[in-house]
């Protein structure tokens, strides 16, 4: 899916391309009239084509996380509403919009922003998918605001899951860096639960990437225990998040090591 997606971006790309040029070129007053079949406008295609292979098509390519519904291992017995809140530090410094997910090069290994295919930020994107996940396990599943502390009811639990890390980079080949925790809370602001899941993977489909990213962090000891019933005060009601750097997965990217992505 991802691409066929790509080629169409791809096309879209070199058909606005070669229309700006035609604008310049008409503009100059170089020729009035264009024929579609004239050497002037093979030309012109050859050149559009040739822009877009440099460039690897890498500008404006999307991934969609939103339909990446993670599995879930246990049963649950209560319904749950989901918080996703997205603590990536170079959203939080205005470095990187929130629909970013991750940076993709062309020629020279230029990085290239990619962003979520809905539009709509990475967060609200991965809660979602969460959601998703619940409602296809048949559990009642809603959305939370984003400074909800507690379940608004006796009979759910509040999901509370923080990005501190989501990042994909692509090159000759591609991986996801992700980090993320969750606490498991209940309508008093008890927190049940905290668990955390980190990793860096290749990459051969995004939907799955981000399903496993989700899944792992959901398949804790922790929280497969708290979702299952067994009640247990957490009482580290205050340990700081663990957001070191991921150590990035050995993938074929051949980045040189000089190479700077404009992420911090």
């Amino acid at each position: 899916m991802d691409h066929r997606l790509m080629a169409i971006e791809c096309h879209r790309f070199i058909r606005e391309h070669m229309q700006l040029l035609l604008r310049r070129v008409q503009a100059a007053g170089k020729i009035s009239s264009v024929n579609w079949n004239g050497s002037l406008m093979s030309r012109l295609v050859a050149l559009a084509i040739a822009f877009v292979l440099l460039t690897g098509c890498a500008y404006g390519r999307k991934i969609d996380y939103a339909h990446s519904y993670p599995a879930l291992p246990a049963a649950l017995t209560q319904a749950v509403e989901v918080q996703v809140v997205d603590m990536r530090p170079y959203v939080l410094s205005g470095n990187k919009n929130g629909t970013f997910v991750g940076l993709t090069r062309g020629s020279y290994y230029i990085p290239y922003d990619v962003n979520t295919r809905s539009g709509q930020p990475l967060a609200n994107d991965l809660r979602a998918a969460l959601l998703g996940g619940f409602e296809r396990k048949g559990v009642p599943a809603q959305g939370a605001e984003a400074g909800a502390t507690a379940a608004s009811k006796p009979d759910a639990l509040l999901l509370a899951v923080s990005v501190h890390e989501w990042k994909s980079e692509a090159a000759i080949g591609e991986i996801l860096t992700y980090s993320l925790r969750a606490e498991l809370i209940d309508e008093a602001g008890q927190r049940l639960a905290t668990a955390q899941a980190r990793g860096s993977d290749r990459v051969y489909d995004h939907g799955q990437a981000g399903q496993s990213a989700l899944a792992s962090l959901l398949a804790q000891p922790t929280l497969v225990r708290a979702f299952g019933g067994e009640v247990e005060i957490d009482t580290a009601q205050n340990e700081p998040a663990q957001d070191a750097p991921v150590r990035k997965a050995a993938a074929e990217l051949f980045i040189p090591r000089l190479g700077r992505d404009g992420v911090y």
